[in-house]
């Protein structure tokens, strides 16, 4: 469960970049740069270190990445104007984590027990308790369902990129590689080549829809006031540390994770991305936490020490 921890701490990190990336680049161009950087950084690690392209399971690596990092992401940048943050959220980290788990068990036959299952429930009610809105959010009804809609291509792109994963090494596992006995190292080398096989297959459907929405009016995004006019080293900086955090050591840490533990368990404490960015948010932005959230967060936790336990 540690590299799990870890790319909850990445992750949390890599959202505070990444809507300053946004801001400064629209989402689509954010997104597709940020991808960019990490097949680069992970691809030259992957071939000069590891099998690049090799070690088995890269059919279902790749079909992971599409799945997760292409239509995943693209569900999640477009329910965000619609659903708001909170809402998004939450259905994009909780409802992944049952589509993860339900997936895993009728396909790989990966069964969680009963105090297992428990304690993931904790720890979903305690990110619903801090996340779940107040209100839904002003607008049309169309716009609202069609977030919803978006919200729901989301948790299925985390959850079955997730499973898919999981298949991946097990296929890897059967030809004798990626052992889940294997050292830090190993372990690191493992999570970058597998992630840059996964990103490959995400970097294709970013590309071919960020090149799509540059004629669709209706899917192109722009860069917001005023960080628009922010100039070239300041936009680099942060597509470097949205990379950085995000889809390489933060994909490192999550497919290590993903190497020797369950989805439905992964997935579960990768939800709690949203509420460890509370804190940081709080030192970087000054961005003071609610007394709900902080209840949720502490809920959570409570099942992450019970999970730990199990």
């Amino acid at each position: 469960m540690g590299p799990a921890f870890l790319t909850v701490l990445l992750w949390s990190y890599c959202v505070i970049a990444a809507k300053r990336s946004v801001d400064q680049l629209g989402e689509n161009l954010a997104n597709l740069v940020r991808l960019m950087v990490a097949v680069g950084a992970l691809g030259s690690l992957a071939h000069l270190l590891g099998p690049g392209l090799g070690g088995g399971g890269l059919f279902f690596f790749f079909l992971s990445g599409a799945i997760g990092f292409g239509f995943g992401d693209i569900g999640v940048f477009y329910a965000l104007p619609r659903l708001g943050s909170r809402l998004t959220l939450l259905m994009a980290q909780c409802l992944a984590a049952p589509v993860a788990g339900v997936a895993e068990w009728w396909w790989l036959g990966t069964a969680l027990s009963g105090r297992q299952i428990a304690a993931v429930t904790i720890i979903l009610v305690g990110i619903i308790i801090a996340l779940a809105p107040k209100s839904i959010p002003a607008g049309t009804m169309k716009a609202f369902l069609g977030g919803i809609a978006f919200g729901v291509i989301a948790a299925l792109g985390q959850g079955m990129g997730a499973v898919l994963s999981r298949k991946a090494y097990a296929e890897a596992a059967m030809g004798g590689n990626w052992a889940g006995d294997q050292s830090v190292g190993e372990s690191i080398l493992m999570g970058a080549t597998t992630g840059y096989q996964r990103l490959l297959g995400g970097l294709l459907i970013v590309a071919v829809f960020y090149l799509f929405s540059i004629t669709y009016r209706p899917w192109k995004t722009y860069p917001r006031d005023p960080y628009k006019e922010d100039r070239l080293p300041a936009k680099a900086k942060y597509v470097l540390l949205n990379a950085a955090s995000g889809p390489i050591f933060g994909i490192i840490c999550f497919q290590w994770a993903l190497a020797t533990t369950p989805s439905a368990i992964v997935q579960p404490i990768v939800a709690m991305t949203p509420l460890a960015v509370m804190p940081m948010s709080y030192f970087l932005e000054g961005d003071c936490p609610s007394a709900r959230g902080i209840l949720g967060a502490l809920v959570s936790v409570v099942g992450v020490v019970l999970l730990a336990m199990a």
